[in-house]
């Protein structure tokens, strides 16, 4: 790890990653609770969800022919000058009155397309800047780096909402944003075009979106495995959605309780980000990845077996363990088997499927969770772990066959 990060190319990004992360996180959290406290429902967070997978359902393909064609870089400052600009309006209008709820939305709505850019983008611009034998190494620290943000995301939110609002947590979070974008600016990078690329520049952005599925056909396996390596993260994304509703309703209990869990979840994710280049070698990619979605699953189990808060924020670690270790897993993976050029398209062709989903899941528990409670909510989820688990079993042992086993097991 050492070596990896005397690279001052890999500090920017680190740091960059660390400041946009960290202003992200704060906002996600501040946003959620809002909407829930002051519509005093599910309805409204779960409805700004699922306008948001909407929204990345359909931007997604054409975010992923983006990330192909132009300059990796330029498409990172974007989002950090992106993020800063939205942030900083709207915090400014917090400082005059009172939010609309259509204000939190347009927030909620802003962060998640970020976000949708960010990963295929970044997951590109490692695979095109740095050796692969470092790959693995450089995954795990920026999920450390990542964890880290959103640990103090977490406490800083908790310490900030109540007492100073919403408004400062935005300007501190557009702040961040913009050192983000300057340390970006630092980095050494040229663009690199092969010429396959560079004669696809003049097709259609859906002629070249096509061409990831014509190259995912072609591995055995790959599908099968894009798509249940995507469960764990969306079922983050529906447990973001259960927990402040399970926490105000269910347990009782106020911010502090949820923010304590968003810390803990970021601290077992981070012990992930640690131990994974260790554990996976050791164990093996295969065994690391089906007993990390197995235990992810018993740990949402255990949240309501044992309804009280301090379960609730020691079961949270595990559910951030186990995401970030399959996570890293699948992203190591795809790194070594996918061309540079098919990166951002791919990952994009997966992240729809994923948006799909969640897309549905979102609608089924926006309609429901009103009536049935948050507890419901965390059954189907785990029950999807199961069936993602099976999907691994069927398809990973081929695609590490045909990686060679090289830094992936």
């Amino acid at each position: 790890m050492k070596e990896v990060f005397q690279n001052r190319n890999f500090r920017n990004l680190f740091f960059a990653n660390l400041f946009s992360g960290f202003g992200q996180g704060m906002t996600m959290i501040g946003i959620s609770w809002y909407l829930v406290e002051t519509s005093g429902s599910a309805s409204l967070l779960g409805s700004t969800m699922l306008i948001s997978s909407i929204l990345t359902l359909l931007a997604g393909p054409y975010l992923g022919t983006l990330v192909d064609r132009f300059s990796r870089k330029t498409i990172l400052q974007a989002e950090h000058l992106g993020g800063f600009l939205t942030l900083a309006v709207l915090a400014a209008w917090g400082f005059r009155g009172d939010y609309e709820e259509w204000m939190l939305v347009l927030i909620f709505l802003a962060a998640t397309l970020l976000f949708q850019l960010h990963e295929p983008t970044q997951a590109a611009f490692i695979q095109e800047t740095f050796e692969q034998k470092d790959f693995r190494v450089i995954n795990s620290l920026l999920e450390i780096e990542n964890q880290t943000a959103l640990v103090l995301a977490g406490a800083f939110a908790g310490f900030l909402l109540a007492p100073f609002g919403l408004h400062i947590v935005l300007v501190l979070n557009a702040l961040t944003y913009l050192c983000a974008y300057l340390l970006m600016s630092r980095l050494d990078y040229v663009f690199a075009r092969d010429q396959q690329n560079v004669i696809s520049q003049m097709a259609p952005w859906t002629e070249q979106f096509l061409e990831s599925w014509l190259f995912i056909r072609q591995m055995r396996g790959f599908l099968v495995f894009g798509v249940a390596a995507l469960i764990p993260f969306i079922s983050v994304m529906l447990v973001n959605l259960l927990n402040p509703i399970f926490v105000s309703q269910t347990l009782r209990e106020d911010v502090h309780i949820y923010s304590l869990a968003e810390v803990t979840y970021s601290i077992g994710a981070a012990a992930a980000g640690f131990l994974f280049t260790l554990l996976s070698k050791k164990v093996g990619s295969f065994a690391f990845m089906v007993g990390h979605y197995l235990l992810m699953a018993i740990a949402l189990i255990l949240t309501i077996a044992f309804p009280n808060g301090i379960s609730f924020i020691l079961l949270s670690t595990f559910v951030g363990w186990c995401n970030v270790s399959t996570r890293l897993t699948r992203q190591t993976l795809y790194m070594v088997l996918l061309p540079n050029h098919f990166m951002g398209r791919v990952m994009s062709f997966f992240r729809s499927v994923g948006t799909l989903i969640r897309l549905l899941m979102l609608a089924l528990f926006t309609m429901m969770i009103d009536s049935t409670g948050a507890a419901i909510g965390y059954l189907i989820v785990a029950s999807l772990l199961g069936v993602a688990t099976m999907g691994i079993i069927i398809s990973m042992s081929a695609l590490l066959r045909k990686a060679g086993n090289v830094h992936t097991r």
